[in-house]
């Protein structure tokens, strides 16, 4: 039997799209309860991103379901209007071929049978669930919250919606056919995330050597370096719970072994106190551990290059895709301003 994600889009202080008095977090999470029931009535073991309304990021919930090993990654979503008479079905996948192409082809056939215009299958590799996940993914944008006849057939096949998508799962990683029953009190067989605390303000604490060892900086009071075109040699960075993992491609040697801090850092050991080796840091590549037992928080942060005065675009943790390089900087240009936190 499969393991499979079952995602709730949005959630918490994301209630995704709206319309008509709807909420997309709360129709989908209705519809992931459901279908996840349905699927571990049929033997597979289920892990919900969330079984009640709490939020995360995308790229937590990807890395949640990587990290479980999932074999494959299910999203629940409602669209919103693209233009004013937009409605219909559709399924996005990050390729159009095997599991996720079984399970959309499926999905395609039973939401247009229910009623649905069916859109088809969207490729869509900007999205962190499906470019960030390391198994096969579906995205199901369960019609339009803007458009009324949608929101009528939502409402009224309820059961019949999640019972087809449930047969677009099983389509892609196999054990038959459903056709009702199976209910979320008898399940997660793999947790669900929703147990976990929430963690609380974290603080973030960095220094840099720009010919000589600046201040050191919390959060967004400020940022750290000398600027002026003065290139950053060495980094400290810490933070008040949990620990940050970091590295930093220099002049010298590129890429520097992978280092880990909690809450110190050792600006007079140069070896493994700090990050650098003494020449120009031209990229940083960050990542925050967050404590076992509470809700995923990720480190941001930027950098301002020589000759550049504005920082870059904001990086988080090491994620790459849909705007993300996994580090800031640009790896030509010399780092002089530096900024993280937590979020």
């Amino acid at each position: 039997m499969a393991k499979i994600c079952i995602d709730a889009g949005h959630g918490g202080k994301d209630p995704g799209a709206c319309g008509y008095g709807r909420q997309e977090k709360a129709d989908v999470l209705s519809v992931a309860l459901k279908v996840g029931g349905l699927l571990a009535a049929k033997g597979h073991s289920i892990y919900y991103t969330r079984t009640n309304d709490i939020y995360e990021s995308p790229y937590q919930k990807a890395a949640e379901a990587n990290s479980v090993n999932a074999d494959f990654f299910a999203s629940f979503h409602r669209n919103s209007f693209i233009q004013a008479d937009s409605n219909g079905y559709e399924t996005c996948v990050y390729s159009d071929t095997g599991k996720a192409k079984a399970c959309a082809d499926k999905a395609n056939a039973e939401m247009a049978a229910l009623g649905f215009r069916n859109r088809g299958t969207k490729i869509r590799t900007d999205l962190t669930v499906l470019n960030s996940t390391r198994m096969e993914a579906a995205l199901f944008e369960i019609g339009f919250i803007t458009n009324q006849n949608d929101n009528s057939i939502f409402a009224s096949k309820f059961d019949a919606i999640c019972v087809g998508l449930a047969n677009a799962i099983l389509a892609a990683v196999g054990g038959g056919t459903v056709t009702g029953g199976g209910t979320p009190e008898k399940i997660p067989t793999v947790p669900s995330i929703d147990g976990k605390k929430e963690l609380g303000h974290v603080d973030c604490i960095y220094q840099a050597f720009a010919e000589r060892w600046w201040p050191p900086v919390e959060n967004r009071a400020d940022w750290a370096g000398k600027g002026d075109n003065t290139p950053i040699t060495y980094l400290g960075i810490c933070v008040s719970k949990g620990s940050i993992r970091g590295r930093v491609y220099t002049q010298k040697n590129g890429w520097l072994p992978y280092l880990t801090f909690t809450s110190s850092y050792n600006i007079n050991d140069l070896v493994n106190g700090v990050l650098g080796d003494g020449s120009p840091i031209l990229a940083v590549e960050l990542y925050y551990y967050t404590p076992d037992g509470y809700l995923y928080k990720e480190v941001h942060y930027c950098v301002s290059v020589s000759g550049n005065n504005a920082f870059y675009a904001k990086q988080i943790d090491n994620k790459k895709g849909a705007g993300y390089d996994g580090y800031a900087g640009d790896k030509r240009n010399f780092i002089d301003k530096f900024q993280a936190w937590i979020e």
